[in-house]
């Protein structure tokens, strides 16, 4: 009976970094942003040069290059230096990936006060059954905001005692 080869711990990283990718793709990110993500979050050291990220996903300069451009500009990665050595070594910005979500979960208002004008707007509709769906979805991100308001409360007090 022939013994069945276990994938080494490179093909197991790359199984993590794609699962990781198709995951931040289905949160709107692309395919590459994604990969490059994923990569960044599993490797180790959590901070990676240019070449060694492009060596992992074998991928071309530019698509890496525009992969990092677009999340450095969106603040999820940042690099950092080190004395001596000329290379910018890439990592998740972990500190503005919390303010971002933060930041998003708390936009849920504005799209609150914008379907209050849109069901306004559509007061006199003889679609009844579609401004009441309206209406269940602005009630339901008034119930979750609060939630979500006070969780943010407890995690910064949290963060106060710590």
């Amino acid at each position: 009976m022939a013994k069945q080869e276990q994938p080494g711990p490179d093909a197991l990283l790359q199984a993590k970094v794609e699962q990781l990718g198709i995951a931040f793709e289905r949160l709107g990110q692309s395919p590459m942003n994604a990969r490059v993500m994923g990569f960044l979050l599993i490797a180790e050291p959590p901070y990676q040069d240019f070449y060694q990220i492009r060596d992992f996903l074998s991928a071309s300069k530019s698509s890496i290059s525009n992969a990092l451009n677009f999340l450095m500009n969106e603040g999820t990665v940042d690099y950092l230096t080190f004395s001596g050595d000329r290379r910018r070594y890439f990592r998740i910005n972990t500190d503005n990936w919390l303010q971002n979500l933060k930041r998003q979960t708390l936009q849920m208002g504005q799209m609150r006060l914008l379907l209050d004008k849109v069901l306004e707007e559509r007061s006199e509709s003889e679609y009844l059954e579609f401004n009441e769906g309206l209406q269940e979805i602005i009630e339901f991100q008034d119930f979750i905001a609060k939630g979500i308001e006070l969780m943010i409360r407890k995690w910064e007090e949290r963060e106060d005692k710590v």
